[in-house]
């Protein structure tokens, strides 16, 4: 199990950083498949665990949702004329519709689908979107890589040192190992910011780090309680010793939203 977790990570990870250097297009094509096969992990994990989803509406605007995000962040559009607004109000109106005329109808189905549009295309989305902003190649790289600092330093600290259960979600999971992770996501993003020759100021890697340590990790058990709720142990077998699209991406559901955001309010355009 080791040998194909560290093979992975030593193709994808440069792969990954390479990408996030080119920006534009480029990114945005990695990030769409990555919603992708994440929407479609998503939609075998519910058939798994035999919990209504509707399918083909998942796929339909989980699909465009990533690309009208894009062409809105392209080309600058706002106010009433953004098609991200109009797709987000038909996806609501055509989930509903749908159910409306099937032969068994229910909420629970709406709910879902919805729900795996948003976790994954929506929020997924918001890592091409950072991008996209001033300063954002390093502030995604301070992003990413603070990140899977946080996650080594949460699963090694945890598993040495870990003795007080975070969560039932996770039973791995330790308080121990969460704590050590928000600090060395506090201070990869201090060094990142540092060796970019401050790019960003201290405060806002000082800030970044915070987001990090803390969204990220509850990110993470999100989509173990997704895993859990239908009994899976990881979301797919795609990546040989790491699991699933969404078990490598699961950190930026909550993450990439809320440091978009952020970075919108601390460093405007």
């Amino acid at each position: 199990m080791l040998l194909p977790r560290l093979i992975t990570a030593v193709i994808g990870i440069p792969v990954v950083l390479y990408l996030v250097h080119l920006g534009g297009f480029s990114y945005f094509v990695f990030i769409y498949i990555v919603a992708a096969l994440g929407l479609r992990e998503y939609g075998n994990l519910l058939r798994l665990g035999a919990k209504p989803v509707n399918r083909a509406a998942l796929y339909i605007f989980g699909l465009l949702l990533p690309l009208l995000l894009y062409f809105d962040t392209a080309v600058n559009v706002s106010g009433p004329d953004n098609f991200t607004g109009l797709i987000i109000s038909l996806m609501v109106i055509g989930v509903f519709i749908s159910e409306m005329f099937r032969k068994e109808k229910f909420v629970e189905r709406m709910g879902l689908t919805v729900l795996g549009i948003f976790m994954v295309s929506w929020c997924l989305s918001h890592m091409f979107m950072l991008r996209d902003l001033e300063k954002g190649e390093v502030i995604t790289y301070l992003m990413i890589i603070s990140t899977w600092v946080a996650d080594t330093a949460a699963y090694t600290f945890g598993k040495t040192l870990g003795r007080h259960k975070l969560t039932s979600i996770s039973p791995k999971k330790t308080w121990e190992g969460a704590v050590a992770g928000f600090v060395f996501a506090v201070g990869a993003s201090l060094l990142i910011a540092r060796i970019s020759g401050w790019a960003v100021s201290l405060n806002y890697a000082l800030a970044a780090g915070i987001i990090i340590g803390t969204f990220g990790q509850m990110s993470d058990i999100a989509e173990s309680l997704v895993k859990r709720s239908v009994g899976a142990k990881d979301s797919s077998n795609i990546l040989p010793g790491h699991g699933g699209i969404l078990d490598r991406f699961d950190s930026y559901i909550f993450l990439a939203p809320v440091l978009y955001y952020f970075t919108l309010m601390y460093i405007p355009k």
